[in-house]
């Protein structure tokens, strides 16, 4: 019977702290999903929709290989056609 309680309060508590939170002022996807779109120049999270692939703010490639081209002045990432 003690485990019962333990649980109904656990489970109590938790509730009680989701309540509180306000998904408004939440933006879509996890903190590790926003970095690694902050990151990559994703939109895996849907945070960042400027992001999205197609996007005219957002070039080919991520943000990774772009500064790869832009170091070797390559064109890995599709975003410098000029440097092939």
């Amino acid at each position: 019977m003690k485990h019962y309680l333990c649980a109904a309060l656990a489970a109590g508590l938790l509730l009680g702290v989701a309540a509180c939170s306000n998904p408004r002022n939440d933006p879509p996807g996890t903190a590790t999903q926003r970095a690694y779109d902050r990151n990559m120049g994703t939109n895996t999270s849907g945070a960042n929709p400027t992001q999205s692939d197609g996007r005219p703010g957002n070039p080919p490639g991520n943000a990774a290989e772009r500064a790869y081209d832009r170091a070797t002045d390559s064109n890995t990432s599709g975003a410098y056609p000029r440097n092939r």
